[in-house]
């Protein structure tokens, strides 16, 4: 009796770790591996990178992309990929490259591309732009199936500035930050995993994004 009460307890604690958190994510500053001529350049036009590491078991899973805005304290979110367009994941580790580029004088571009692939650019979104905030980890999955991957954020207001690295290593999750800290005019990027629909009849179109030759997707 005592054994199945056990085991029973395990199995809900393997699902329950299994839905919070299906997607382990690392992170690497790659520009650091560039030639220094261009480090230099990247550093002059306030070029950021920042390549984030996917861990899990995707299996062909489609992955859908959101942006969520703070602005003023209140929450926006918007999907990046259009209903047609099935970006999945085949392997057990799969990487994306987000950057962020001045564009004009107060905006800039995060752009996400897919190495895989190519580099096929993933979305191209256009943010208001300021000094003091960074392409930053976003190490605190949160309590949603939408998982936080990467943030373009200022960090924790003190005297005379902001700490960057309080905020990357508090363990607050991105949607808690303005709750917090205060900090506002935020922006971070999800991810949530579900089944791909292949496509029938009542999809005309059908674009899929994925490793070439990958084992996990279907043509």
């Amino acid at each position: 009796m005592h054994k199945k009460i056990i085991i029973t307890m395990l199995l809900a604690l393997i699902v329950m770790l299994t839905q919070a958190q299906p997607i382990k994510v690392e992170y690497e500053y790659r520009t650091k591996t560039l030639p220094e001529l261009m480090q230099q350049y990247f550093q002059m036009q306030n070029v950021q990178h920042l390549r984030v590491t996917l861990k899990g078991d995707f299996n062909g899973k489609r992955a859908k992309l959101k942006k969520v805005a703070c602005s003023n304290g209140a929450f926006s979110e918007q999907e990046l990929l259009p209903e047609f367009v099935h970006f999945l994941l085949v392997d057990s580790i799969e990487s994306l490259d987000f950057m962020a580029v001045p564009y004009g004088k107060d905006s800039l571009h995060i752009c996400c591309f897919y190495p895989a692939s190519n580099n096929q650019p993933i979305f191209n979104d256009t943010v208001r732009m300021d000094n003091m905030k960074i392409l930053m980890e976003t190490f605190t999955p949160g309590d949603s199936n939408d998982i936080p991957v990467v943030a373009y954020t200022a960090g924790i207001p003190i005297q005379n500035g902001v700490w960057f690295c309080g905020l990357r290593d508090s363990g607050v999750e991105p949607r808690k930050w303005f709750e917090k800290y205060g900090i506002d005019g935020y922006v971070f990027y999800t991810i949530r995993l579900e089944e791909d629909t292949p496509p029938d009849d009542r999809m005309p179109i059908y674009v899929k994004i994925a490793k070439k030759d990958a084992d996990g997707v279907q043509e």
